[in-house]
């Protein structure tokens, strides 16, 4: 999953379940809507008796933030944390569709320019749109996603035993 907007990661510490929950609970705010957002904590969602859902509370504007969903789990000697990064569900929509034009775009451009018997400028253009597309998802996502993974292990005292 390195080179998709996607990531597994599995934290092991050596604090209990609750003490996990309290220490989201410290940070992790419930979800606003609206203009008026004025945030008192680093992230926004909701923390379950042994799940969480959270996103990080950003000033900027960057679409391809991670949506954050784990897992706790007892362990012997603490719990472990399994955590999905993932990008927004309309976000993913998004960028299917986009990226499906784009290719119907290439597919047809590239029929016109067999039939030519030439490559044309055109042919590149989709090309460079889904690598633009690619290249734009991915800053973004793991650049926030790194962020994260480092809070949450800082947060929790915990090491990362398993990254998929």
């Amino acid at each position: 999953m390195k080179y998709l907007p996607y990531e597994r990661i599995t934290y092991k510490t050596n604090l209990s379940e609750q003490e996990v929950l309290t220490r989201l609970s410290g940070f992790v705010e419930p979800k606003k809507f609206g203009l008026g957002k004025n945030p008192m904590k680093v992230y926004e969602g909701f923390v379950n008796k042994n799940s969480f859902e959270i996103s990080k509370v950003i000033q900027y504007r960057n679409s391809f933030i991670p949506q954050i969903n784990g897992r706790m789990y007892n362990d012997n000697n603490g719990a472990q944390i399994q955590v999905t990064f993932s990008l927004h569900a309309f976000v993913t929509f998004f960028l299917i569709v986009w990226c499906s034009f784009a290719l119907l775009f290439f597919v047809g451009v590239s029929i016109r320019d067999i039939r030519a018997k030439e490559i044309s400028v055109e042919f590149f253009l989709p090309l460079f749109m889904l690598l633009f597309v690619y290249v734009l998802t991915m800053v973004g996502f793991k650049s926030e996603s790194k962020q994260s993974k480092e809070y949450l292990k800082r947060s929790f005292e915990a090491e990362i035993i398993r990254e998929s």
